[in-house]
């Protein structure tokens, strides 16, 4: 645990907690730290997650499978990011599953203590209020998502994506931190008929792009 210290002191869950107070508190929170090689399954679909984890190390893909067994990654999580903190407060069986895509670090806390003030521990309370706030970028960022996937075409698709990414850097031109077939995946459409609708756009001056750099343009 020793080596991950500041590791864990970096993430957003634990950036206010001094660091002479960080391992008390993280005993208190009955902290396992756990470790995945390359393709474990880190967890599987149709379980109650009682904790919640904190990727120090690696990069998780979370993914569904349906009847028949096939599969559709939904996300890619990395270090500093949380994982399965909706399904552990709701104490819903969790329909999806997880997978190292690389080998990976994971601190697991119990979701009953992050969320119960206990006076002994000072920053308890600040521990809640960080990982309120973290799951409230992480829900915004669901909701973004699903505003965009709302639309009916492909078109619609990319131009509410793109128009939010405008607003979020306060310009017309930005870079994205998707590649073309990230951006498919996280539009739910395929990739070639992506690729054309961008060529189709920037031909009717909507717009200018080169890899994951875009300009967007009035007509």
């Amino acid at each position: 645990m020793s080596d991950y210290i500041k590791t864990i002191k970096k993430s957003k869950l634990f950036r206010r907690v001094p660091e002479e107070e960080l391992e008390d508190l993280l005993e208190h929170l009955d902290s396992q730290l756990k470790f995945y090689s390359k393709d474990q399954v880190v967890l599987t679909a149709g379980r109650r997650i009682k904790r919640v984890g904190l990727i120090l190390d690696g990069i998780l893909n979370l993914y569904e499978s349906d009847f028949w067994e096939r599969t559709h990654q939904i996300d890619q999580l990395k270090q500093g990011e949380l994982l399965m903190e909706n399904f552990a407060v709701s104490g819903s069986v969790t329909m999806h599953s997880v997978t190292a895509e690389t080998a990976s670090a994971v601190l697991w806390l119990n979701i009953r203590e992050i969320l119960t003030l206990d006076e002994k521990h000072t920053y308890n309370t600040v521990l809640i209020q960080s990982f309120m706030r973290e799951m409230a970028r992480k829900n915004l960022q669901l909701y973004t998502r699903l505003s965009d996937m709302d639309r009916l075409t492909t078109k619609e698709k990319l131009l509410s994506f793109l128009s939010k990414e405008a607003l979020h850097h306060h310009s017309n031109e930005f870079d994205i931190p998707l590649s073309r077939q990230q951006l498919a995946d996280y539009l739910s459409v395929e990739r070639s008929a992506m690729s054309a609708e961008l060529s189709e756009l920037a031909r009717q001056g909507y717009l200018i792009t080169r890899k994951n750099h875009f300009i967007l343009l009035k007509k």
